[in-house]
């Protein structure tokens, strides 16, 4: 039956209301991962990735050898930056875990000398 009732609401987008949620529609609503339409974004970003590589490999003018050092060379670079990267957001976020618990702790202090 209530599935009916969702089918129904699907079905008559241009009726939608949102005074026809009730309190369980809208609970539903934030169980949906935010991160579902950033997954979908990044696994496109890396097929696209894939296949613009697999094209260029076809139509390049260089010999294989000197296609093949080229991607190593552009690999290892590519690693080498991505290390950088992790390490820096590992660094800030030490950072902000002792700030974090700095700040707890002075909570804590003063809820005890109050």
């Amino acid at each position: 039956m209530r599935r009916d009732e969702e089918l129904e609401l699907v079905e008559d987008e241009d009726e939608f209301d949102e005074e026809d949620l009730d309190e369980e529609d809208l609970e539903d609503l934030d169980e949906i991962p935010s991160s579902l339409g950033i997954r979908g974004f990044l696994v496109g970003v890396l097929v696209g990735a894939v296949v613009g590589a697999g094209v260029a490999l076809l139509v390049a003018p260089d010999r294989g050898e000197a296609v093949r050092k080229r991607i190593g060379r552009n690999w290892r670079d590519f690693q080498d930056d991505a290390r950088d990267q992790l390490d820096d957001w590992r660094g800030e976020a030490r950072r902000e875990v002792k700030k974090q618990r700095r700040r707890l702790r002075r909570r804590l202090n003063r809820s005890r000398t109050d």
